[in-house]
């Protein structure tokens, strides 16, 4: 009876997550992304529970800047281009290695001055997103881009300098010809981020093994990984309360608990909750360590002690989230849930890196720095 219990159980939680794949922004040129595989024709898992099919939202392209294959082609050069930054030395894939889920595998970052320092945040499903960044203080790709290409103790260059340099590369001013028109008047810092902003909305993350399970692919998950299905999106671990399908997150920003000197979303809104952080999408999370917005744990299974122990409220933090009450897992159980979030991993349109920059730098990221 329990093993039917349990059966009964993982097919639920399949049903509930079962989604629409998201449209695709415009496939750029042959150099770019190659567009997804399909996953297998399959039968249905059978369930006795009802079937809602929770779509995904459309990407939050503004009108004004409408995706096109030669916008995302300059944005994918541009994104791995040290040229934009004023040292010559540093591209957007520094900080976001495309190998590291596009987050950069250091603990916090110090990107704006007299700010706390944070972890980078990967980029998979951004462009989905009505916030952006820990604290939600942007809420569009493009305006988000020209954080990075500005801040003196990030990129550091000024539009001025960086339209000059990108004009002196006449294969960049034919890419921003072919994508805005216009010529060497196409090259601007604004077009620069527009092209930055399409590109990043091709980072889509949706054919997972957890994906294919809840198509109708039952052996794309093993016993262990629907074990851990169960129990994320069961009352007993609450975690799909916040982190919720398809994007396996939501536009909430949350107190946790994990320290108390920064303060969140309260520094960028006058009703936002110190210490309250967005909660992030978890897929690709194996990818991402370390986690929380300053880094705090090293691997998955500190993550989930930390909820199980009641996360902040094992350390008296105030006003933590009511939903995080802790959770009693056996060992076992904590390792079956830690299996399923590694279950969440696609990077099946992975973008490709290109040799060498249109500038003729090397292509920086911190690996090969």
């Amino acid at each position: 009876m329990a093993c039917a219990n349990m059966l009964l159980i993982s097919f639920a939680a399949a049903a509930l997550l079962a989604a629409c794949a998201p449209t695709a922004e415009p496939a750029a040129t042959a150099t770019a992304p190659a567009p997804a595989t399909s996953a297998p024709t399959t039968t249905p898992v059978p369930t006795l529970a009802p079937q809602p099919s929770p779509t995904w939202s459309p990407l939050r392209t503004p009108p004004d800047n409408p995706s096109t294959p030669a916008k995302i082609e300059l944005g994918r050069q541009l994104f791995y281009d040290p040229v934009l930054s004023a040292s010559n030395d540093m591209s957007c894939a520094t900080c976001h290695r495309p190998d590291r889920g596009f987050s950069n595998g250091e603990t916090v970052s110090e990107a704006r001055p007299g700010a706390p320092p944070r972890n980078v945040s990967g980029l998979w499903n951004t462009g989905f997103n009505a916030f952006l960044l820990w604290d939600g203080r942007e809420t569009s790709l493009e305006s988000q881009a020209i954080l990075p290409l500005t801040l003196p103790n990030e990129m550091a260059e000024t539009p001025e300098k960086l339209e000059a340099k990108l004009r002196d590369i006449p294969a960049y001013v034919d890419l921003f010809d072919a994508a805005f028109g216009g010529g060497a008047d196409a090259v601007t810092f604004d077009n620069a981020t527009r092209a930055l902003a399409a590109f990043q909305r091709t980072l889509i993350s949706d054919n997972s093994p957890y994906d294919r399970f809840v198509a109708g692919d039952a052996s794309a998950l093993t016993e262990q990984q629907q074990r851990g299905m169960d129990l994320f999106f069961s009352q007993r671990t609450h975690c799909s309360e916040c982190h919720q399908p398809p994007l396996l997150a939501n536009e909430t920003f949350r107190v946790v608990g994990v320290d108390s000197e920064d303060p969140g979303r309260a520094g960028v809104s006058e009703t936002g909750l110190y210490g309250a952080f967005k909660v992030p999408s978890l897929r690709n999370v194996a990818l991402t360590a370390p986690y929380m917005h300053a880094g705090q744990f090293a691997t998955l299974e500190e993550v989930v002690q930390f909820y199980a122990d009641g996360a902040g409220r094992a350390h008296d933090f105030p006003r933590v989230d009511p939903l995080l009450k802790g959770f009693d897992l056996t060992a076992e159980e904590k390792s079956d849930l830690v299996s399923f979030l590694e279950a969440l991993t696609d990077e099946s349109r992975l973008p490709q890196v290109p040799d060498v920059a249109l500038s003729g730098l090397p292509t920086a990221t911190e690996e090969n720095r």
